[in-house]
Order: structure tokens, then sequence, then C-alpha cells
């Protein structure tokens, strides 16, 4: 009986394609490793005058230029954000080895008489420095819940016109013992005028160099009183100064400027 004799074919290994293939596998692996192990390489802080680089790094950690890949976006975010003077951030990697981190500087919206400190757009209240300059003064007392609101609304007021503003007073419209407005403050002016304004309408205040611009004429260039603070928005009334009122209003402002207190 004869037996069929199997025949086994030969594999024969394409040793050029099994080198490619190990090739890609190496070049995947190296670059797999660079990633996950590269260093920050250059570190660029964008819109910041307040406040320093070498504090921005010390704060966040990167003194030292960590790795690029274990370093969290949202904590390092979270961990500047702890800066007085950081209103928000936002940090970029790049696979080239930069972090970007744009930075919004906080505003500093005026200084308060009553407790010593420096009143930020993010709520922060800081000690009083040489650096916050051209900012007004919170002279008398602020019931707590209008302060927050107060500051709250002059968050959206363009600093240029912030510094325009030399002092601010409390001062509730009130008529017989009946609060007509609780929320309304008097501001006096780098340009001597005073001007009347509310939390409601403070945002008028943007508008102040115009509609200034708008009465000087009609008024022969006096200077008065600018009541912003009424309901209509086209009803921005002006009362020029006389000279016993500006007397009266001086006395005034001297009486009110004697008493302060904490305004939180």
């Amino acid at each position: 009986m004869n037996k069929k004799v199997k025949k086994v074919k030969k594999v024969r290994i394409n040793f050029k394609a099994l080198l490619l293939l190990l090739l890609i596998i190496y070049v995947i692996i190296m670059l797999l490793y660079t990633f996950f192990t590269i260093k920050i390489k250059n570190i660029y802080i964008l819109n910041t005058s307040l406040i320093t680089d070498n504090e921005v790094i010390l704060k966040s950690g990167l003194k030292d230029y960590p790795s690029l890949f274990k370093t969290n976006t949202k904590k390092l975010e979270d961990t500047i954000k702890e800066i007085d003077l950081v209103e928000d951030v936002k940090v970029t990697k790049k696979l080239n080895g930069k972090l970007i981190i744009d930075i919004t500087e906080a505003k500093p919206l005026f200084y308060n008489r009553n407790n010593d400190k420096v009143v930020l757009s993010n709520g922060k209240e800081v000690e009083k420095k040489d650096v916050y300059l051209g900012i007004p003064t919170l002279v008398n007392y602020v019931p707590n819940d209008v302060y927050k609101d107060f500051v709250k609304a002059l968050k959206s007021i363009d600093k240029d016109i912030i510094g325009m503003i030399n002092e601010i007073f409390y001062e509730p419209d009130i008529n017989e013992d009946v609060v007509i407005d609780n929320y309304r403050f008097k501001l006096l002016m780098n340009d001597t005028n005073i001007v009347y304004v509310n939390t409601l309408n403070i945002e008028r205040l943007n508008n102040y160099i115009e509609i200034y611009a708008s009465i000087a004429s009609a008024v022969q260039n006096k200077k008065g009183t600018l009541y912003l603070d009424s309901y209509l928005s086209e009803n921005n009334l002006f009362t020029p100064f006389t000279e016993q009122s500006s007397n009266e209003d001086k006395e005034n402002l001297d009486d009110t400027g004697e008493d302060g207190n904490n305004g939180e």
C-alpha cells in the first residue's frame, strides 16, 4: 500500500518587511516616550502688568520646568487663580514644550478707606500698596448688601473712567424719611464735576465723557452735578454749580468725610 507523502511548504520570512515593522514600532515607542517625558522648555505669561512673571512661576510650581505631560492644565489654572490680582487664566500646552499662560488681571476698583483695603474686580480685598495708583477712594460706610452689589456693578466700568473718579460717597436718595433709592452713590470726579449714579444704571458711567461733552457747550463749559441715576436712560440731568452751591457741597463733603465705617 502506497502512502502519500504530504509536502510541507516552507514559509519564507520577509526580513525586510519585518525590519520595517520593527522600525515603525520603535519609532512609535520613542515618540510616545518623548511625548510623556518632555519637559516644559519655555513659559510664556501674557497680558500682565501688575503681576510679575516670577510671582506666577513660583505660585504655580513651574520653577524647575517639570514634565509637560504631567502638568495638569486645570489644576494649574486653579492654582494661579489663587493670586489676588488674577481675574481669570487660560493655560495652553504645546507639543514643542511651550506652556502659554494667558492671564486676565483683576482691576483695582477703589480704595476702601474704612478698612484700609484695595477692592478688586474679582471681589478680593488686598492691602493698600503703592502700585495701586489712580483709583478712587470710598469714604463712608456702605451697607453690606449694597456694598457687594456696588463692587459687582463697578467691575463693568472701563478702567480709564474709574481713573477719573476721585472720591466715592454712599448717598441714598431719601425724601422726607422715605428711601427712594437705596443704591445711589455720589462720585467726585477729577474734573470737579459731581456725578450721581446707582448700581442699576452704573454702566452709563462708561459714556461719561460723551455725555458731559454734549452738555458742556450748552452750559458754557461750566462744571456741575450730573445725574445718571434716572431710570430713563435719556434723562441725564445736569445742574451747573453756582458759587453758593459749590460752597455748600464742599461743606457737606467735609462733614461726610469725617464719618467713616467699615463697608464690609
